[in-house]
């Protein structure tokens, strides 16, 4: 019987992971045995899984890695993740990542570590996903049910997708968790008055969401540890930047020209709900006056 999956994981693959991991490999034979992550979980990031698997020939393990953007260590994380995978289980690994993002123009994204050193070779190949080049319209029709929030992101995703992918969340009982999800990348399309119309958006569901956290910790890493409360603060800040970043091409003067700006708001929950405004506004002209308001650089006419 399937191990019981650790929450992020499960949330990952969805309640049937058969049927993501048959879908993406290509493979309507192969059976998961048993999620690993919990086992796991001392080198494993929260959003990545690690599942024991079956195909023909036998057992074999499937680590998946949900990447938002490019990472340069990517390569080097993937090659260690899966060594020490098959050092610990003694099996195969099948390593695959899962970019959600398309890198800035002319990044290429590698799918293998290599490494020579006097005369020594290390090699590890590794499987790359990349969302933007999955067909929207398919995964809403044919594809996982832990997909379809991702659609957005997809080729050919449009208001109409947008609508399927809703009702398709609907029909197949997935939890309000997932829809939110979809209209936090839905936003990147469409405005956020429309996303509104077609989806709930619930801001204490968003928070919960393992893409929120994970938009959140990726700030956090960034920022200096220098007391709890400080951290948070940097880390909310920088999380903001990165989404704004990726989404209206920012050059690096606007970048810190905001972060000026954003380091002016003390409050945590404030930089929150700034956070959720850079993933709907429909502008940076928009996002800009929430940010003056949040920040007291304008003050109201009496």
């Amino acid at each position: 019987m399937m191990g019981r999956a650790d929450v992020s994981g499960k949330w990952l693959l969805g309640e049937a992971p058969e049927e993501w991991v048959r879908w993406m490999l290509a493979d309507p034979t192969l059976e998961v045995e048993e999620f690993l992550t919990a086992e796991f979980r001392h080198v494993l990031r929260h959003s990545d899984v690690l599942l024991r698997v079956r195909d023909a020939q036998g057992p074999f393990l499937l680590l998946v890695e949900l990447q938002l953007h490019y990472d340069p260590e990517m390569p080097r994380r993937m090659q260690a993740y899966a060594a020490l995978a098959e050092e610990k289980y003694r099996l195969s690994v099948y390593p695959l990542v899962l970019y959600l993002l398309s890198p800035a123009p002319g990044v290429s994204l590698p799918d293998c570590y290599h490494s020579e050193f006097r005369g020594l070779v290390a090699h590890r190949d590794f499987r790359v996903v990349k969302a933007w080049e999955l067909e929207a319209r398919v995964v809403v029709e044919q594809g996982p049910l832990a997909l379809v929030p991702l659609v957005p992101l997809m080729r050919g995703a449009d208001e109409d997708v947008v609508r399927a992918g809703v009702r398709a969340l609907w029909e197949r009982g997935a939890g309000e968790e997932m829809e939110v999800v979809l209209a936090l990348f839905a936003s990147f399309i469409m405005s956020a008055e429309r996303v509104r119309q077609i989806v709930r958006w619930e801001m204490a569901v968003l928070r919960e969401s393992p893409w929120y956290q994970e938009i959140v910790q990726e700030g956090l890493q960034q920022g200096r540890q220098e007391g709890l409360q400080e951290g948070v603060q940097k880390g909310l800040v920088e999380a903001v930047l990165h989404l704004l970043r990726t989404r209206f091409d920012l050059s690096g003067s606007a970048v810190e020209s905001l972060a000026m700006q954003l380091q002016k708001v003390s409050e945590a929950e404030v930089l929150r709900q700034l956070l959720v405004v850079a993933a709907s506004t429909e502008s940076m002209d928009e996002f800009q006056a929430s940010l003056e308001r949040a920040a007291g650089i304008i003050t109201p006419a009496e």
